[in-house]
């Protein structure tokens, strides 16, 4: 599964290449690749990601320009972190080979799980690059997000309920015999109710730095990509998300005025931080979690 991860890694890393420049240079990010000296629509086996540029020599086939290396790191950089991304929480391959619900739902996730990685990505460039977060990819993953939560619920809820009501055991943990299986989905739908609410919370808390700070700590774009974290990575996972994402912030700035890149008072995209934090509680989010709380002898 790692390998596969990697290669498909490598495509949505072509992908977020070419969204986040359309994204930097105001053009439709519809549309066939071309380059952008000659203007040459570019042929499907020189689109392969990683080789391509490689077999080319990091040239276009038909004007001889250079290819920003840039692309290359994006599409090498996106194959590790989505091959890291399979072998940490993608199920194994036999799983997904028996179809049934559970695939199903699991198929689900994992695809949804690409896409968080991929908004991820190209915030992650984008705001480097211009210090902007564009409505036209925070509107639609936050609204996308939303959709998944409450879709993959009701199909868990749903199948969960068929499979106790099909079950020669399974009736006896319905009513009314029992609220077990009721008692598991309410607490299902109750996980998507905090979901929301800490999303926005965690939203209105970024208004709050921006009036505070009279935005120059913080700008609109990240007030809608934290929505959007909050929504995609779920609670209490997106407050592991935005701490890392403050933890990585100050660590980096510190470095930055040591070294004498920045001087007190500059500001620093903070997107690229909240898109570090985000994919890393992607990753170890409950581990992180369980880490702190044990120091407190608790648990989650």
């Amino acid at each position: 599964m790692v390998i596969v991860g990697f290669i498909i890694g490598t495509v949505l890393g072509s992908f977020v290449e070419a969204v986040s420049n359309r994204l930097i240079k105001q053009t439709s990010i519809l549309g066939r690749s071309y380059c952008e000296k000659c203007r040459k629509t570019l042929a499907w086996y020189d689109l392969f990601p990683v080789v391509s540029y490689l077999l080319l020599k990091g040239r276009c086939r038909y004007c001889q320009k250079k290819i920003p290396r840039q692309a290359l790191i994006v599409e090498a950089g996106m194959g590790l972190a989505v091959a890291l991304l399979f072998a940490l929480t993608a199920p194994r391959f036999e799983m997904l080979v028996n179809f049934n619900q559970q695939t199903l739902l699991l198929g689900l996730e994992l695809f949804f799980k690409l896409f968080v990685v991929s908004i991820l990505a190209i915030v992650f460039l984008v705001d480097l690059r211009t210090g902007y977060i564009f409505d036209k990819v925070t509107y639609p993953a936050v609204a996308l997000s939303g959709l998944f939560l409450i879709i993959s619920t009701a199909a868990k809820s749903w199948f969960f309920y068929q499979d106790s009501l099909s079950s020669s055991l399974g009736k006896y943990f319905l009513p009314p015999y029992s609220n077990y299986v009721t008692d598991i989905i309410q607490r299902m739908w109750l996980a998507v109710g905090w979901s929301f609410l800490s999303a926005v919370a965690l939203a209105l808390i970024f208004v709050l730095l921006i009036l505070i700070t009279r935005g120059k700590g913080m700008g609109w774009g990240d007030v809608k990509y934290v929505l959007f974290l909050g929504l995609a990575l779920g609670f209490p996972n997106n407050l592991v998300g935005i701490f890392l994402a403050f933890f990585l912030g100050a660590i980096v700035s510190v470095f930055l005025i040591a070294f004498g890149k920045k001087h007190f008072g500059q500001t620093i995209p903070f997107g690229p931080f909240l898109s570090l934090g985000a994919y890393l509680a992607l990753l170890f989010g409950p581990q992180v979690l369980n880490s702190y709380l044990s120091s407190f002898k608790l648990g989650y």
